[in-house]
């Protein structure tokens, strides 16, 4: 055995095996009305009852930065939610299912080599904490399917999944949300719009990605002249940015499917208009089975047949876009989040069956979009969705990765789906998700139109250096989808694609091949073996089609067969061929 491959195997061992630690939550900081309670069942004899207090752990040592698991110990009465910060910066939200006896939550974090300090943040308070553990983190590498969940999908929505899936774990996709369509002219360039122009203004590109919604396309108003002429200006956008080689992406914002309220929000959700309207009555009693005679399935069929013709009208034209339904599910501010996780699955099956299988829509990849990883009983089933994704609104100026989230849900869809981050204030900053390895395929900030903000959480110097980022794809990076062709080798069930913009690896079946940036016409070629020395930094692998598999501890968990590690030593980047075997 080579010997540089056997130090690669031995070298990921010895780091998984040689750090764990833990750290009683009574010798942390507590703040406010944090208390230390005295308990022979608690490890080290003691807990921690945060009640509306914080929870400080100071001098959690790592030995060198990178991922690593941790394991909270907790007990609580009833389920309760709180933050979780790093060395001063988000890593997530903590969320602690109710137990009255000791159990673990676990996450992951990035720590910096040497110590570190973890925080757990009042969000709702209330819940003791007995210890935290630290333990190597191994990543799993990804297994993304060539298939969209969409039977006999379009071409068009073949290269546009095909595309997603190539620059998954390389590259991150910009985009942003539009509002106001006042300004907006039919017909014309989408780069003329306020939420287009103000990114644009900020980093000197234009986003890849960028989002309209249906909010007036139905609901007792939608005929109204004011919100079609909404509607057909999204419908327009759209049009013209696929034009451009962008992506259109659709959000819903679904109001009362029986008409009674021009609302989406549930009562206690808003100061204005809300809905009463509760989707379970189209049910069979005590069952989650359509009562296809009910008034409210007959008005949520009428709704879903309505915005599956405007799909179909796009699909007409050789267009395809992201769909995200029922978004932000489990959240109690929407009426279809309003019952239980298992009638919404019933609820988004109807949507995407009623429009895929019935009416005949095949151009729309499909976003399932829980408020958060822990929200498993709300699942429509994997069949029903390409991508999972979430929405994280960060304080201004706080650019983390969220990478906690962004592994929940890779544990959670068993590292099967491609995850986005479908909406956002500021944006997360390429070089933490690099490091925190939690590359979403998307984001998507807010607008800024009707007297919105969220472009202005990022500073302006961010905007210019994420988007000037060969590692983030811009308009002005995007192949073109006339000329942008999808292939599929045999003897991978993940696509590649014979497009080199925006993609980073090219594909080999040889020894020794040639790796091309997308930025630049420097190519270089790989060394035919893989020689660990101490200066060396492993920074990805890749397969043979390029396409990302996960960092240095993913090694033990490959699958035999050839694949690209890229690493980095004295400020130079090597890619070079690897054999497991």
């Amino acid at each position: 055995m080579n010997i540089g491959k056997l130090l690669l195997i031995l070298g990921a061992t010895i780091a998984t095996a040689s750090f764990a630690a833990k750290y009683e939550a009574e010798a942390g900081t507590l703040t406010n009305d944090a208390k230390k309670v005295s308990d022979g069942g608690a490890s080290g004899g003691a807990y921690v009852d945060m009640q509306s207090g914080n929870l400080s752990i100071n001098n959690v040592n790592a030995e060198k930065t990178g991922k690593y698991s941790l394991k909270v110990r907790y007990k609580v009465g009833d389920y309760k939610e709180n933050l979780l910060k790093v060395n001063g910066a988000s890593a997530g939200t903590l969320a602690f299912e109710a137990s009255n006896n000791w159990t673990d939550l676990s996450t992951v974090v990035t720590l910096n080599a040497g110590n570190n300090t973890i925080l757990i943040e009042k969000y709702w308070g209330w819940v003791s904490v007995d210890y935290i553990e630290v333990n190597p983190y191994v990543s799993e590498p990804f297994k993304i399917s060539s298939n969209l969940v969409t039977p006999n999908a379009t071409e068009s929505a073949q290269k546009l999944y095909t595309f997603l899936v190539n620059n998954f774990g390389k590259k991150t996709i910009s985009g942003v949300m539009t509002g106001d369509m006042g300004s907006y002219s039919m017909g014309a360039d989408f780069k003329t719009h306020d939420d287009v122009k103000e990114i644009y203004s900020k980093g000197g590109k234009y986003p890849a990605l960028v989002g309209v919604d249906f909010l007036f396309a139905s609901g007792p108003n939608a005929n109204s002249s004011w919100n079609q002429e909404y509607t057909n200006k999204a419908l327009s956008l759209a049009r013209n940015l696929w034009k451009q080689g962008g992506i259109p992406n659709f959000t819903w914002h679904w109001k009362d499917p029986l008409d009674k309220q021009d609302a989406f929000y549930i009562k206690g959700a808003t100061d204005g208009t809300y809905t009463d309207f509760d989707f379970a009555t189209a049910f069979k009693s005590g069952t989650t089975e359509w009562n296809t005679e009910s008034a409210a399935y007959k008005g949520i069929i009428a709704d879903v047949d309505h915005i599956a013709d405007y799909f179909l009208d796009l699909q007409k034209d050789g267009i395809a876009g992201i769909f995200r339904p029922l978004h932000e599910a489990g959240g109690k501010w929407f009426w279809w989040s309003i019952n239980s996780g298992k009638q919404f699955a019933a609820l988004y099956r109807l949507v995407f069956d009623r429009m895929v299988k019935v009416k005949g829509v095949k151009n729309m990849i499909w976003v399932y979009n829980p408020i958060s990883p822990a929200v498993y009983d709300w699942d429509p089933g994997a069949d029903y969705y390409d991508v999972i994704a979430i929405d994280i609104y960060n304080s201004a100026n706080d650019h983390s990765s969220c990478s906690s989230d962004f592994d929940k849900f890779k544990s959670a869809s068993k590292s099967s789906k491609i995850i986005a981050l479908t909406e956002n204030g500021p944006i997360p900053d390429i070089n933490n998700m690099v490091k925190e390895e939690a590359m979403w395929s998307w984001w998507m900030p807010w607008y800024s139109t009707w007297g919105s903000t969220f472009s202005s959480q990022t500073s302006n110097a961010m905007w210019k250096s994420n988007l000037n980022d060969e590692r983030v794809i811009t308009l002005e990076d995007m192949p073109g989808w006339a000329s942008y062709t999808p292939v599929v080798n045999s003897s991978s069930s993940t696509p590649a694609t014979t497009s080199s913009s925006s993609e980073s690896i090219a594909s080999s079946s040889s020894s020794e091949s040639a790796i091309t940036s997308s930025s630049s016409n420097e190519t270089q070629h790989l060394a035919k073996t893989f020689n660990l020395n101490v200066s060396s930094e492993i920074t990805g692998i890749f397969d043979m089609n390029g396409h990302y598999m996960g960092s240095e501890s993913a090694l033990t968990k490959l699958p035999q067969g050839r694949y690209i590690i890229r690493s980095r030593a004295a400020g130079k980047t090597t890619n070079s061929l690897y054999l497991k075997k």
